[in-house]
């Protein structure tokens, strides 16, 4: 099963950089760029509450994995999760070097649930703040403005290097030609922000230092969704009398799950990687289909819930009050097809798909700072001094996994006017 768990994890990690590279000019995907955000139930439920629509079509992923976590438990966190399986990864590197014990931050599991709180309370009041936590959205926004444009330097760089040197010419120009336009951009890449999104996703990784899988346990909201649904799991795993206590599945639990007395365990935490099936050395754990009716509590008290959602209306009436800067007032120009600006605040999840995919054309789109206030930032912004919007592409709307942007015609697109344009005298 663990074989299985990492074949899946992989799986799923190349099939989220393969549709990532798909989304490129002419985009002509049967399987769309942006499923993954499609089946992010978190940015369902948002989208949902601020867009007061039931836009079951568009998310109906998100939907059948809520059904299989009512089932099975957390398994999109153990054998989905892009972001998951670059954790596991990383985790791996910087094993010597892990301060915590299994148990350390057992009482940091709350924040999670703080955080998914916060953010759904921020949702009902009409701020967006799932897309600085959400995994996907993350996950996204990382490999758009910091490793894509990395690969593609080093990637153009060989090539320049094997032209120059003479080797294998017809062979080098004609992968050169195949990969133009595909894998790496037809020019290089030069996005706005990229410094803060590679410092934040460092900063995720960094944390594996501390403990296994941080993120995963302490502070991802879809991770607390998925937990809460999981209270209901009729998957049980338990422990025969093959056990001979040698708490080996306790220190390699990558969530903390199994507790000391190495038989119970935490139904929230476990993401059934399996470790504690394949690391026992009695085959004392046995899985199977039970429902249960014996109440189980959360991390989530009274007080937290009370203190979390005020910290959501403290997050929403900053956001609202924030200064801004009147000259930039009307300075953000938006992609061809996006909502009114209220509206489209609401939805944008800064995912950062609509900017990929105008890369691979005019590279018209950039992550924006505060050119419109605090509430806009890292939403796509149009910059005609870096790009130009290509005539005949409405791409951007075609990967908006939220509905922010419009899916145009072309005909419609030509007859759109981009912005307005005012002279400086």
């Amino acid at each position: 099963m663990q074989l299985a768990r990492r074949i899946s994890q992989s799986f799923f990690l190349i099939f989220f950089i393969y549709l990532f590279f798909k989304a490129t000019f002419p985009y002509d995907a049967v399987i769309p760029s942006d499923i993954f955000l499609r089946s992010d139930p978190l940015v369902a439920i948002t989208t949902i509450i601020m867009s007061t629509e039931f836009l079951i079509g568009t998310f109906i992923i998100a939907f059948i994995f809520i059904i299989l976590t009512v089932f099975l438990g957390r398994v999109f966190c153990g054998w989905v999760c892009p972001l998951g399986t670059v954790i596991d990864f990383s985790d791996r590197i910087t094993a010597k070097a892990r301060k915590w014990k299994n148990d350390a931050g057992r009482s940091y599991r709350v924040w999670k649930y703080s955080i998914l709180i916060l953010v759904l309370f921020a949702a009902i009041l009409s701020v967006q703040l799932i897309w600085f936590m959400d995994p996907i959205a993350l996950i996204t926004r990382t490999f758009t403005l910091t490793i894509y444009p990395v690969f593609s330097f080093f990637v153009e760089s060989i090539f320049n290097l094997l032209i120059k040197l003479g080797w294998f010419e017809d062979t080098v120009f004609s992968l050169y030609d195949s990969f133009r336009g595909s894998i790496i951009p037809l020019e290089p890449l030069h996005f706005q922000q990229s410094v803060a999104v590679v410092l934040m996703f460092g900063g995720i990784l960094g944390l594996g230092l501390l403990a296994k899988r941080f993120w995963c346990r302490y502070l991802c909201p879809l991770g607390a969704f998925y937990a809460l649904l999981s209270k209901f799991r009729i998957l049980k795993r338990s422990v025969n009398d093959n056990c001979i206590d040698c708490g080996r599945c306790y220190r390699n639990c990558k969530m903390d799950a199994i507790t000391e007395d190495f038989r119970s365990y935490s139904r929230f935490e476990c993401i059934e990687c399996m470790n504690c099936v394949n690391i026992c050395p009695t085959d004392a754990f046995e899985y199977s289909l039970k429902a249960e009716r014996s109440p189980i509590k959360t991390d989530v008290s009274k007080r937290r819930f009370v203190f979390s959602g005020l910290a959501g209306l403290m997050a929403v009436g900053i956001t609202k009050t924030a200064f801004m800067d009147k000259n930039n007032v009307d300075i953000a120009i938006r992609p061809p097809g996006a909502l009114e600006e209220d509206e489209f605040l609401d939805r944008c999840i800064r995912c950062q798909e609509c900017v990929k995919i105008c890369s691979t054309t005019g590279r018209y789109l950039q992550p924006a700072l505060l050119e419109s206030g605090w509430e806009g930032i890292w939403t796509p912004i149009a910059d005609p001094r870096s790009g130009y919007c290509e005539y005949d592409c409405v791409l951007c709307g075609k990967v908006c996994p939220t509905g922010a942007i419009h899916s145009l015609t072309v005909e419609q697109k030509k007859k759109l006017p981009l912005g307005t344009a005012r002279f400086n005298k």
